[in-house]
């Protein structure tokens, strides 16, 4: 019985100091705008399959895209600005700051969208080749479906020969980050393709939401897989990652008052106060 009970202590032990995969114990610091839980639903249009959102700066708006093929541009609160339909299923939606121009990801065809928001149409398609290091299918294309890019975000940068760098997240197959080249200034073409310059060292599965803090320099990437969000450098160096709310997590925003947006594939645009600053 001794035995048995000293085996049972050293395996307690095990188990309590080992960690899975992903397996954050700090919880995203956060407020809720209303009752914990339920109080920070914004959207007023009930979107089907919302899949991603960001923040316009110029404009103080959102930008919201749908499995659908639906873009929609929202006050803070969720009031309706105006809708648009564009054939296809859109994952991905990020700004370039200097522009005004968004750029939207359509998954399957892997293909980057320019839209611009004044006239409300698509003006520039970028196909992003599925190559890397001599690899023609590192993006794979699947028969019947497609787990390709899923999120986006765009970092401004006015030393860059196009005026910046993307980073997107692959689904699956195989489930990376990675800096891609949009062609933005040196092509002035209708159709020119983007191609993945490096991937990222960091491992994540189904990074299905992210954006870029210029706070900080880092990428906020959620993970739908493992309900969790970190904080990764450019490099692909993990700094912080959080226990994360929400269900289905798509789309990830954050606007110049420190409210953070979430995007649910479920249904539903989460709302809540962004605290890791001031804690």
């Amino acid at each position: 019985m001794k035995i048995k009970a000293l085996l049972l202590i050293v395996l307690f032990v095990f188990v309590s100091c080992t960690s899975g995969k992903y397996s954050p114990t700090i919880r995203f610091p956060y407020e809720w705008l209303g009752q914990p839980g339920y109080g920070g639903n914004i959207d007023q249009q009930n979107f089907v399959e919302p899949s991603d959102i960001c923040f316009h700066p110029s404009r103080k708006t959102l930008f919201v895209v749908s499995d659908e093929g639906e873009v929609a541009e929202i006050k803070k609160d969720g009031s309706p600005i105006f809708n648009k339909k564009i054939p296809g299923d859109l994952e991905g939606i990020t700004v370039n700051p200097d522009t005004g121009l968004l750029y939207i990801v359509v998954e399957g065809k892997d293909v980057v969208l320019e839209f611009d928001p004044d006239k409300r149409e698509v003006i520039r398609k970028f196909p992003v080749n599925r190559e890397y290091k001599g690899d023609p299918n590192f993006l794979q294309k699947q028969e019947g479906y497609d787990n390709g890019i899923e999120s986006i975000t765009f970092i401004p940068d006015k030393s860059h020969p196009e005026g910046g760098v993307f980073y997107m997240g692959n689904q699956w197959d195989p489930s990376c980050i990675m800096e891609v080249l949009i062609p933005l200034k040196s092509s002035q073409a209708e159709t020119a393709e983007a191609r993945i310059i490096r991937v990222l060292p960091f491992k994540m599965d189904d990074p299905a939401a992210m954006y870029h803090d210029p706070k900080t320099g880092l990428l906020n990437v959620v993970s739908d897989a493992d309900n969790i969000l970190v904080e990764i450098t450019l490099e692909g160096k993990l700094v912080r990652q959080y226990a994360f709310l929400g269900d289905k997590q798509e789309g990830l925003a954050r606007d110049d008052e420190g409210y953070l947006y979430i995007a649910q594939d479920s249904g539903g645009i989460i709302k809540v106060k962004d605290i890791r600053k001031s804690q």
